[in-house]
């Protein structure tokens, strides 16, 4: 049984983008272990699943970090379109390092760090064209740690206290680690150019953050782009991205348009994530499909991994000491977030419902 659940783990956790048949590929046999089915067939199962090709291959790997880079600057970060346009670019470079990482497992371990550090780079050698932070946090958008960071705070209010505390310190590590790939790449193209071109008067500029933004109107085609390239990266197929595509209109729509009445974050992530997690279960009862599935990439959304990124890269950057306190802002979002999941599947299932191990979903 421990070998099982230990493959299980493994399945659970493994690469989003290279998994295997869909995003729910585990789902079956996680209830066939708890529901007392034969362990031989689990574990084969388990090792067919493990043992397939990749849901998407080397072009749609690209496509999803482009993609997603692209419309997240827009929609996400208030970008322009030049931000964009640079940011889906950073994305490229970043999925042809996931790819050698892929290939070469020994550079997968600085994998993260060092796409931070190529990406900063380049951000700060195109300051003068574009805004520094939108362009590099969205840059590495696959590689936020605000899902785990959500995950993290479900595990401890399911009183999962190891596994959630664990979740909860990578978390934080995680965005202390892309901060210091920023950090570095930022210093290093610095160092470079004032050997070249003398000393510079500031690291890096802002000044253009918040200029010429997309119009919201453009939200409406790119949001479906958004949703199916981050179904994308985590390895959903096709027949998955309509359900997905469902809870990524409510979040979104709903993040968009409180956020103009109500200015509060919280609240605001925590109402979202409840109608996330209404509609993601009444999906479970109308087509079987597993709520993590449907809630997936609208949750993905609401979650407050650029909070982290840019938060730690400041207070290493030492320019704003008030910044110690981002993991705090992390957990609070966070928090909003699993109160708002745990409240629709107490609408949903008011007596309870049967064991699973797919947690609260």
């Amino acid at each position: 049984m421990n070998h099982c659940l230990l493959q299980i783990t493994a399945a659970a956790t493994a690469d989003s983008t290279t998994s295997n048949h869909g995003s729910g590929g585990g789902n079956v046999n996680h209830n066939s272990i708890i529901n007392d089915d034969i362990l031989d067939e689990c574990i084969q199962s388990l090792q067919h699943v493990s043992n397939s090709p990749p849901t998407w291959g080397f072009f749609g790997v690209l496509f999803s970090f482009f993609t997603s880079s692209f419309t997240a600057c827009a929609m996400l970060f208030n970008g322009s379109w030049m931000d964009c346009i640079l940011s889906g670019v950073l994305g490229l470079v970043v999925a042809m390092l996931f790819v050698l990482a892929s290939y070469r497992p020994i550079y997968g371990r600085v994998f993260e760090i060092s796409s931070c550090v190529f990406v900063s780079a380049l951000a700060q050698a195109l300051q003068s064209y574009c805004c520094f932070t939108s362009v590099a946090v969205s840059g590495v958008l696959i590689l936020l740690p605000g899902y785990a960071m959500t995950m993290a705070v479900m595990e401890l209010s399911a009183r999962r206290v190891t596994t959630g505390t664990i979740r909860l310190i990578y978390a934080v590590f995680y965005a202390f680690l892309l901060a210091y790939g920023f950090q570095i790449g930022s210093r290093a193209y610095n160092s470079i150019s004032e050997v070249l071109n003398g000393p510079m008067e500031q690291e890096h500029s802002d000044d253009l953050c918040g200029q010429n933004p997309i119009s919201p109107w453009f939200y409406i085609p790119l949001l479906p782009l958004l949703s199916i390239s981050i179904s994308i990266s985590y390895g959903s197929s096709v027949r998955q991205w309509c359900a997905q595509f469902g809870g990524t209109i409510i979040g979104f729509c709903l993040c968009y348009f409180m956020n103009k009445i109500v200015p509060d974050p919280p609240i605001v992530e925590s109402t979202a994530a409840f109608a996330v997690g209404l509609y993601s279960h009444f999906v479970l009862k109308l087509t079987g499909e597993p709520p993590l599935i449907s809630m997936a990439v609208g949750i993905t959304l609401l979650v407050p991994g650029s909070i982290g990124v840019k938060g730690a890269y400041a207070l290493i950057h030492q320019q704003d000491t008030n910044q110690t306190l981002f993991p705090i802002k992390m957990l609070t979002v966070a928090l909003g977030l699993a109160a708002g999941l745990f409240a629709s599947a107490m609408i949903v299932y008011p007596a309870g419902k049967k064991r699973t191990l797919l947690l609260s979903f």
